[in-house]
């Protein structure tokens, strides 16, 4: 069996905005989330701009949300909000279908506190678990101590009663794509009638900033402030760290329609390869990248030349941006249509949400099928030589977008793309 799978549904939670409307709006006018930030009592820290999600107006719209009578870790709240937002969107009724609806999540680790290890230390300056089990009442019942990798997945499945299957997709920055795409191929096979799918993170936090400080990867430029985020320049420097968290309701066209669904889009294909180059480098070739677009292209019966639209990884680091251009003009070069194509890097006002960064991509390709809009490009002052496509700077550019390309190439060589394609009964 094979079955068209169509986009009902739509949720985001990120700096931009707390809805996948708002967020939509601030992509399409150039607005960035990116700021001035600390971490919580470390002023020395070398990483000193992300994109948070405002903590005040989420606890205002969303309340202080808890479990079983504790509070929850950061990415859970967020990933709980934006389905609420995708389910409730896409009008669809878990009951109605038991068994028949899934959910498919890329999440990273659950958010933990340093600080709170010092509790294992006993009297002797040794660390123990028993010490620590037994001062378990002073740690903060929202830590990551508490959680399991999967909390978030199962977290939203319970809460929604959706009872088809629960995944939950670890594969660094292409997790939530990985998520997505597998919930896509479900439909098509018709192992369910829908899918909840995206992605959470929430890296704004000691231990996961300091991991990815150690491996190179975020910018400790001060130079140019909030416009930190420099896909494709010459003086890009490094990714910037957001948090947030996406979703997305795919569904059957037969379900759709037989339900009278709102369609956004068609989710067309899914590809994905290895590298099996470094971990903190893409093959220099580009060739992981390549094959997951021509693979998501092959896989939804879509010619390169019907492409519009790219909306790369663009992290704004020295590796990913030219290799990823190197890859896109070696997927679209028949009659050079990479020339034609509009390529923009959604991470220069989102920022960079690890694990979750494929969700709100995907779902802003999916409005750029659907509006017609490309969102820009921000920063992109001084282009690098080597970065030479045509890269949407500064404004948001109306243009027919009938077949667009989402990227998300993960930490280790993990690449993962999408096709979307606006939907034609």
């Amino acid at each position: 069996m094979s079955r068209r799978v169509v986009v009902t549904g739509l949720g985001a939670v990120c700096g931009l905005g707390l809805d996948w409307q708002t967020m939509w709006e601030g992509l399409c006018e150039g607005r960035s989330a990116i700021r001035d930030w600390r971490l919580p009592g470390i002023e020395d820290f070398p990483v000193r701009y992300a994109a948070p999600v405002d903590d005040a107006a989420f606890e205002e719209r969303f309340g202080a949300d808890e479990e079983q009578g504790r509070p929850m870790e950061r990415r859970v709240r967020f990933g709980l909000a934006a389905a609420a937002q995708a389910l409730a969107d896409a009008g669809i009724d878990a009951d109605s279908r038991p068994g028949r609806i899934g959910t498919a999540v890329g999440s990273g680790v659950p958010e933990r506190d340093p600080y709170e290890l010092l509790e294992a230390v006993g009297e002797d300056g040794r660390p123990s678990w028993q010490t620590l089990y037994a001062r378990r009442s002073r740690l903060d019942r929202s830590s990551g101590l508490f959680c399991t990798n999967d909390a978030l997945t199962a977290g939203i499945a319970a809460r929604h009663r959706l009872r088809g299957p629960a995944l939950n997709f670890s594969t660094a920055c292409a997790g939530a794509t990985h998520a997505i795409g597998h919930g896509f191929r479900m439909i098509r096979r018709g192992e369910t009638d829908a899918m909840l799918v995206g992605g959470a993170d929430s890296v704004l936090n000691l231990p996961t900033m300091t991991g990815l400080h150690l491996l190179g990867a975020p910018s400790t430029s001060e130079l140019f402030g909030d416009r930190l985020c420099r896909a494709f320049d010459r003086d890009r420097s490094g990714l910037v760290a957001a948090e947030g968290a996406a979703m997305l309701v795919l569904e059957s066209e037969e379900s759709a329609r037989r339900r009278g669904a709102r369609i956004h889009a068609e989710l067309a294909g899914f590809g994905s390869s290895l590298d099996a180059y470094q971990v903190t480098a893409p093959h220099p070739e580009g060739h992981g990248a390549a094959l997951a677009m021509s693979r998501a292209l092959a896989d939804g019966g879509v010619a390169p030349h019907e492409v519009h639209s790219v909306n790369a990884h663009g992290t704004s680091t020295p590796l990913n941006d030219p290799i990823e251009t190197r890859a896109i003009k070696d997927v679209f070069a028949e009659r050079g249509h990479y020339r034609k194509l509009a390529v923009t890097a959604n991470k220069t006002m989102l920022g960079h949400l690890i694990a979750a960064a494929g969700a709100p991509e995907l779902i802003a390709t999916v409005l750029s099928v659907r509006d017609g809009v490309v969102p820009p490009t921000l920063n992109l002052e001084n282009p690098d030589p080597a970065c030479d496509l045509d890269y949407v700077p500064d404004k948001a550019r109306h243009q027919e977008v009938s077949a667009a390309v989402s990227n998300s190439f993960g930490f280790g060589g993990l690449n993962a793309s999408l096709v979307v394609r606006g939907y034609e009964h």
